[in-house]
């Protein structure tokens, strides 16, 4: 009879939410806003894991300035389970991280990896279903096991997929060869990946062993592992934290897609298509094509009175009503912290607006 895999699963947590302002800005990132009910995306993120998994078995990556926000959000979650970076270094420093503590602390374990603290999932029971498959598929092969979804429109914001033949089919899943990422294209290059069905967006679920991860850091990115190496000496000693502030801040800026995935050899890697609900909250236009429309192609969240407004996401989180007239494919977003009126194609200059403002 084959037992079942020890399993961790690791939430990362990062992020500014630039994209998202004015509900999201640099002190309360969207993850922790109750943009589409009263608890937080990240809140709703956590409570959809431990429907399957303790506790004890879940770890949480994020800066150290979101430390209060963790623990009053996710209290089930215990403290040593809260991996916090001292410096924004992106996330191939902070996954080698999570990935060090929990290899020292759990050397048997498989590690399920989540990109999902801004994530909304409206099929709870086949996200869990998919990333527990992936997990005693990672742990009977040395691979990387992609948990990803198809596409349902050319998407720029998103990384994309290229999977190749089936390798087989598992529980109910079928599992393919995973041949290529490409990171945010652009539009042109959206539309002819979407038309050639041959390619996923890339969620960001995957399960691995840490070990075989770590091998990776040590081919791929030697200085980076360096560090690591020190830092996982230490774990749960008193050196821990002073090691940590030491080496963590040396790291280089960049992320894990550049800095390992692309470089990987070929089969090295599997994808599990599953169509689980999912919906990306990392821009207005992703959260606006992800969500439930109403006859004349809206997305409206609070109080709000139309008149000839068709295509266009409206969010107001102030009390009074938000009245709005003869707009078409716009994003009105009304917040404590700002007003927000934008052309739907305009969307990716959201970022560049927050800049503005945060850098002045």
């Amino acid at each position: 009879m084959e037992t079942k895999p020890e399993i961790k699963v690791l939430i990362m947590c990062g992020g500014k939410g630039t994209r998202m302002w004015p509900i999201s800005n640099m002190d309360h990132p969207k993850q922790f806003e109750g943009l589409l009910g009263k608890r937080s995306i990240f809140a709703e993120f956590v409570a959809r894991v431990l429907k399957r998994f303790k506790p004890e078995d879940v770890y949480i990556a994020t800066s150290e300035k979101f430390k209060d926000q963790l623990k009053k959000q996710a209290p089930q979650i215990p403290d040593k389970n809260l991996i916090l970076e001292p410096a924004m270094r992106d996330n191939l420093g902070a996954v080698g991280l999570a990935t060090s503590v929990i290899a020292k602390r759990h050397p048997k374990a498989v590690m399920i990896m989540l990109w999902g603290a801004d994530h909304v999932i409206q099929n709870d029971e086949v996200f869990l279903d998919a990333i527990c498959e992936a997990a005693s598929l990672a742990a009977a092969h040395d691979r990387i096991v992609h948990v990803d979804c198809f596409p349902t429109y050319p998407s720029v914001h998103n990384g994309w997929i290229k999977i190749g033949q089936k390798v087989k089919t598992e529980a109910k899943h079928d599992v393919y060869e995973f041949l290529q990422q490409v990171e945010k294209p652009d539009l042109e290059t959206a539309q002819k990946l979407f038309r050639s069905h041959e390619y996923l967006i890339h969620v960001g679920y995957m399960a691995t062993k840490p070990s075989l991860l770590l091998s990776y850091y040590q081919k791929y990115a030697p200085q980076i592992y360096a560090r690591l190496e020190k830092i996982s000496k230490v774990v749960d000693t008193p050196q821990y934290q002073s090691v940590l502030e030491e080496e963590y801040p040396q790291m280089e800026k960049v992320s894990i897609d550049y800095g390992i995935f692309e470089k990987l050899p070929p089969k090295s890697q599997w994808d599990l298509p599953v169509d689980m609900g999912w919906i990306d909250v990392g821009t207005w236009e992703l959260l606006y094509h992800g969500l439930d429309k109403d006859n004349d192609g809206n997305v409206i969240i609070g109080k709000v009175n139309l008149l000839d407004v068709s295509n266009s996401l409206i969010i107001n989180h102030q009390g009074k009503t938000v009245g709005l007239i003869g707009l078409s494919n716009m994003i009105v977003v009304n917040s404590d912290a700002g007003l927000l009126v934008c052309p739907m194609a305009q969307a990716p200059k959201v970022k560049e607006l927050y800049n503005s403002l945060y850098q002045n």
